[in-house]
């Protein structure tokens, strides 16, 4: 019988050690948790941004419709100057040419100027036998480029255009 006071005084505590038990536990879930947090937010490391390589060109370039078909008249490895403005010229390599339907034809010329400067250009003949040209200076390693828009008079002008936007990361 002596025993039966240590028995229940032990039995008293049961749910004050529950208690404890559970605070220890919710403590260490939540010591866990941040630690988890605060190392997840250590490896989202942020990307240095792209230089601009067309900050010294204006935001729009008149681009002649009669250089835009002249480039077409050019062939695979041949040495062209595109002449877009007193200010704004292309030259580069043509390194693709390529005639893809009757009514399609596209092309790539990489820039003797900077390096990774593609213009690609894309002439379409319209079912009324107008053209259309569709084409963008880009650059892999630059935040800006250039993109061929038709404005409501029909001249085509190179507009400014952010190439984070138009080219996306691959990583393979």
């Amino acid at each position: 019988m002596a025993y039966q006071p240590l028995v229940i005084k032990r039995l008293s505590n049961i749910p004050e050690t529950k208690t404890n038990i559970m605070k220890l536990l919710s403590t260490l879930t939540l010591a866990f948790s941040l630690c988890l947090l605060s190392f997840t937010g250590f490896s989202q490391t942020g990307k240095a941004p792209k230089p601009t390589i067309f900050s010294d060109f204006p935001d729009k370039i008149n681009c002649p419709s009669s250089e835009l078909s002249y480039a077409f008249s050019t062939s695979e490895g041949e040495h062209v100057v595109l002449f877009f403005s007193d200010n704004f010229r292309f030259s580069g390599t043509v390194i693709s040419n390529v005639v893809k339907y009757d009514n399609l034809q596209s092309m790539v010329i990489r820039s003797d100027a900077s390096e990774n400067t593609i213009f690609h250009l894309t002439k379409q003949i319209n079912e009324d036998n107008t053209i259309t040209y569709i084409g963008r200076i880009i650059n892999s390693n630059a935040s800006d480029g250039y993109e061929i828009k038709k404005d409501i008079t029909g001249n085509y002008k190179f507009e400014k255009a952010m190439s984070e936007k138009i080219l996306q990361d691959c990583h393979l």
